[in-house]
């Protein structure tokens, strides 16, 4: 049996670590565990009961209720798909609100832990993307890549996203959304986003004029190199 190992795909919001993890896992034939997704869940089903996700007591109290598995790159909640619903703008603001529990992270770390040990053990190659892939989930993966893109780049990202949805937003306006984004994802106390990814061992590229696609491949050429996978892949 191959030798299973892990990737860690870290990065802001609209930095594009989603897209390039799916494609690299495909890549790879792989497994993607969208960790952002997981958080989006558990917001998901905050809203749809009705909790309040300013409220961490409560939010930590339906937690045993909670069930996310992932499966072929999707997301499932309690049975249901809900990879679509959880794109959508109130999942990503609560997400970015109960990612700060930390019996939230706790509980989720605990599942993309699991979920990578068993696939590893079974020879494949985990992709997992998410803020703390590298430093909390998979600190001792065999690569860490860190994605970043220029704020413009990143603010028109987010508004082709938006607009898939039907919704309009201004560049101004998502600029300044992905900047408060950026301060809480690497401001809050519990696992935040690396602000120094070369420091944290990260594999730091800049893809602001690339597609996933091309993403994707210079990570392959490095996995190449470092003798992770061979070039037949």
């Amino acid at each position: 049996m191959p030798q299973g190992f892990s990737i860690a795909i870290d990065g802001p919001v609209a930095s594009g670590k989603g897209t390039t993890a799916a494609a690299l896992a495909d890549k790879l034939g792989g497994f993607f565990i969208n960790t952002g997704g997981m958080y989006r869940a558990v917001a998901l089903f905050c809203i749809e009961r009705g909790i309040d996700i300013n409220n961490e007591a409560k939010v930590t109290s339906i937690l045993p209720e909670v069930n996310i598995e992932v499966r072929d790159g999707k997301i499932f909640l309690n049975g249901s798909d809900v990879t679509e619903r959880i794109k959508e703008p109130d999942t990503s603001d609560g997400s970015s609100v109960v990612a700060v529990y930390g019996s939230v992270r706790e509980a989720l770390v605990k599942k993309q832990q699991e979920i990578g040990k068993r696939v590893i053990d079974q020879g494949k190659v985990v992709v997992a993307e998410g803020r703390d892939a590298g430093t909390r989930i998979f600190p001792g993966a065999a690569l860490k890549v860190f994605l970043t893109a220029s704020m413009e780049v990143r603010a028109k990202r987010r508004q082709v996203q938006y607009l898939v949805k039907g919704i309009k937003k201004e560049i101004q306006d998502l600029i300044e959304e992905i900047r408060i984004r950026d301060q809480r994802d690497t401001g809050r106390i519990i696992d935040p986003l690396s602000s120094d990814p070369g420091k944290d061992g990260y594999l730091v590229l800049d893809n602001s004029n690339q597609t996933s696609e091309q993403t994707a491949e210079v990570i392959m050429q490095k996995l190449i190199k470092r003798g992770l996978i061979d070039d037949k892949n």
